[in-house]
C-alpha cells in the first residue's frame, strides 16, 4: 500500500502538467492562426513606400487564412497608391513567408513613372487678372517634365476653389478638371479650366435688431473695410478677432451675407451679445525679485453700451503691496485709442526703502500696430517714505508721455527674432505747485535673433537720466535703483544705487544697463544659456565717484505654452569673491 500510494502520488501531477502544456500549445498555435496579417514591401523607394503603406492601412483587417479572399483588393490598394505618385505600370508579386507565418512579402517593380508633358490652366473672368491667381498658378509645384502627382494635382483644384472663395468669386466654377494619361507613352496632359465670374465687393454692414445704436458706432470704429472695396475673407476674419480682442462681447457672429448682395456688393451681418457679468481671476507666482506673490483682477468689460470698462488690480508680494484701478473711455477703435483714468496705492518695503505711494492719473493712448505706441498723461503722485536716513514726502503734478515700440516674428510667447523699444519722458516744477523741480528720460531696447535654427542672442541695453538739484528732493519712486532677473542679474533686486554716509542704498541719478545672452537649443523646448549684465546707478559718471558692477554666468530655459521658464545661475563678479545668486523667472523674451 505504501508502494501505491506514492507511486500515485508522484504521477498525479505529472499527467496534470503535461495537460496543461498540452492546452497551453493549442491555445499558444490557435493565438498565433489568428494573428492579423503583416506587409513586408520590397522594391520601393521611401516615397512609394510610405504611400503604399498608407494604402494598406486602409484595409480591414485581414487574417492568414483570408489572404485568397483579399488578394485583389490588396494588388488593387497598391496599385492605386503607385498611381498616385505616377507609376501606372507596376508588377506586383504577393506570396506569403514562413517566419513569421502570418507575413505576406510583397515585390513590386514599380516600373516607369508617367511624366506630366503639358499643363494648361485657364482663367475666365475677372480672376485672370487677379495677381493672386497669377501667384497660385506660378508657385504651384506641379510642372511640365515632372513626374505625375495626384496629390499636387488636387491641391491645385482646392487652391484655385479657396483662392476664389476667400476672395470673393462666389460664382467661380471649375467647369473642366482631367487628367488624361496615355500609360504606353508615360506621359499625360492636365486641364484645368475656371470660370470666376465677378468678383464680388463688401456691401454695407447690416446689424442684428439687438444690439444698440451707440453699440453700433463703436463697432464701426472697428471695421477694416469700406463698401465698395473687394471682398477679402481675411477681413471678416480680422474683425473677428478684434471684436474679440476687446473682452467686451460672450458671442460674436461676423459673415457674408451672399444671398443678398446686390450689384455685386455683399452685405456683411454683423451680431454681437455684451458681457454683463464681473469677471475675476487670480493668480499665483514667484520670482526672486519679489519672491512669492499673489494676485487678483476684477474685471468689468462692458459698464455700458459705449464701451466703457473698469479693472481692478491686487498684487501682494514680500516686497509690497500694491492696489489699482483702471477706467477706460474709448474714443474710437477701443483697442487702439481710449482715454484711461487710473488710480492706485503702492506700499514698497524693500533694501533700504519704505514707502507709500497714491498716484491719479488721466492719460491719452493711442496704438499703432507696426509703429509707436503712445501715451500723453498728467499724473498726481503722494508718496510718504523712508530711504536710507531721509524721511520725507512729496507731492508731485507730473505731465510726461511714453512711446513703445514691439515686432516680433513667430510665436508671441516664444519669438524667433524680433525687437523692443521703451521711452518715457515725464517733469514737474514747482511752478504749479509741484514739491520738485525734475526733468526724468528713460529708455530702453533690446533686440533678438535666431540663427541655424538652434542659436539666439539677446541683447538689451538700458539708458536713464534725471535733471534736478538734489536726488533728495525727489522720491524714491523717480530715483534709479537696478539689479535683479530682469537688470543685472548676480545681485538682489533694486540692489545697485549710490549709498549714503550710513552705507544705505538712496537711488541715483543716472541709471546704464547693457546685456547680451546667447542660447542653444540642445532639445526641443529646451535651451542652456549664457549672459552677461553690466551696469550701474549713479549720480555722476566722473572717475572716481561711479562702480560698475557685472553679473554673468549659465542658465536653463524652459519653453513653455505662457513664455520661457527661466533659471539662471548668477555670478557677481564685480565683488569680492565673486558670490552667486540664483534667478527665477518666466515669461515672453520680448
Amino acid at each position: 500500500m505504501v508502494d501505491y500510494e506514492s507511486t500515485a502520488l508522484i504521477h498525479t501531477p505529472t499527467r496534470r502538467i503535461g495537460l496543461w502544456l498540452l492546452i497551453i500549445l493549442l491555445f499558444s498555435a490557435s493565438a498565433w492562426a489568428t494573428k492579423p496579417l503583416t506587409y513586408k514591401i520590397k522594391g520601393l523607394d521611401k516615397a512609394l513606400l510610405q504611400n503604399a503603406t498608407l494604402y494598406l492601412d486602409n484595409l480591414p483587417v485581414i487574417k492568414p487564412e483570408q489572404l485568397d479572399e483579399y488578394r485583389h483588393e490588396i494588388q488593387e490598394a497598391l496599385q492605386k497608391s503607385l498611381m498616385a505618385l505616377g507609376y501606372y505600370q507596376p508588377t506586383i508579386d504577393l506570396r506569403r513567408g514562413k517566419k513569421p507565418a502570418n507575413q505576406l512579402i510583397i515585390d513590386i517593380n514599380p516600373g516607369k513613372p508617367v511624366i506630366v508633358q503639358s499643363l494648361q490652366i485657364n482663367l475666365e473672368g475677372d480672376a485672370r487678372k487677379d495677381r493672386a491667381f497669377t501667384r497660385l498658378i506660378r508657385q504651384n509645384p506641379l510642372k511640365v517634365g515632372d513626374t505625375l502627382n495626384d496629390g499636387e494635382y488636387e491641391a491645385l483644384k482646392t487652391g484655385l476653389n479657396n483662392l476664389a472663395l476667400t476672395r470673393g468669386y462666389f460664382d467661380a466654377r471649375l467647369t473642366e478638371h482631367q487628367i488624361k494619361v496615355y500609360p504606353d507613352k508615360q506621359t499625360a496632359d492636365i486641364t484645368l479650366t475656371m470660370k470666376s465670374g465677378r468678383r464680388y465687393r463688401f456691401g454695407p454692414i447690416i446689424y442684428d435688431a439687438p444690439v444698440s445704436e451707440a453699440t453700433r458706432e463703436l463697432l464701426n470704429t472697428m471695421i477694416n473695410f469700406q463698401p465698395g472695396q473687394p471682398y477679402r475673407s481675411e477681413r471678416l476674419s480680422q474683425l473677428n478677432m478684434d471684436f474679440s480682442a476687446t473682452g467686451f462681447f460672450k458671442s460674436i457672429e461676423v459673415r457674408p451675407l451672399q444671398d443678398k448682395a446686390v450689384d455685386g456688393e455683399v452685405p456683411i451681418f454683423v451680431s454681437v451679445s455684451p458681457k454683463t457679468a464681473w469677471e475675476l481671476e487670480t493668480g499665483i507666482g514667484f520670482s526672486t525679485d519679489e519672491g512669492p506673490r499673489v494676485s487678483l483682477n476684477i474685471v468689468n468689460p462692458w459698464l455700458d453700451q459705449k464701451g466703457h470698462s473698469f479693472t481692478s488690480d491686487i498684487k501682494v508680494s514680500r516686497t509690497g503691496q500694491e492696489l489699482s484701478g483702471r477706467y477706460k473711455i474709448p474714443y474710437g477703435n477701443p483697442l487702439l485709442e481710449y482715454y484711461s483714468l487710473d488710480s492706485g496705492y503702492q506700499r514698497t518695503s524693500l533694501q533700504d526703502t519704505d514707502s507709500q505711494l497714491v498716484s491719479a492719473s488721466i492719460n491719452k493712448w493711442k496704438k499703432r500696430p507696426g509703429n509707436w505706441d503712445q501715451d500723453f498723461f498728467i499724473r498726481v503722485d503722494y508718496e510718504n517714505y523712508t530711504q536710507g536716513l531721509q524721511n520725507s514726502s512729496n507731492l508731485l503734478l507730473i505731465p510726461g508721455m511714453s512711446f513703445d515700440r514691439r515686432k516680433v516674428v513667430g510665436n508671441p510667447t516664444d519669438p524667433r527674432s524680433g525687437h523692443l523699444y521703451n521711452l518715457k519722458i515725464e517733469t514737474s516744477a514747482k511752478a504749479w505747485q509741484s514739491d520738485a523741480d525734475f526733468i526724468k528720460v528713460w529708455g530702453r531696447a533690446k533686440w533678438l535673433t535666431t540663427f541655424f535654427r538652434h542659436h539666439r542672442f539677446i541683447s538689451r541695453i538700458e539708458q536713464g537720466a534725471i535733471r534736478v538739484d538734489d536726488i533728495e528732493n525727489i522720491p524714491p519712486s523717480i530715483r534709479f535703483f537696478t539689479g535683479g532677473d530682469q537688470t543685472i542679474r548676480g545681485y538682489s533686486y533694486d540692489s545697485i544705487s549710490p549709498r549714503d554716509s550710513s552705507g544705505q542704498l538712496v537711488g541715483g541719478q543716472y541709471l546704464s544697463v547693457a546685456s547680451i545672452e546667447y542660447d542653444y537649443e540642445i532639445i526641443e523646448n529646451w535651451r542652456v544659456a549664457l549672459f552677461v549684465d553690466s551696469g550701474t546707478a549713479t549720480n555722476a559718471y566722473k572717475k572716481g565717484q561711479v562702480e560698475w558692477y557685472t553679473g554673468t554666468g549659465p542658465g536653463i530655459r524652459w519653453v513653455t505654452p505662457l513664455g520661457p521658464v527661466k533659471l539662471d545661475f548668477a555670478f557677481a563678479v564685480s565683488e569680492p569673491g565673486a558670490p552667486w545668486r540664483i534667478h527665477f523667472s518666466m515669461g515672453p523674451d520680448l
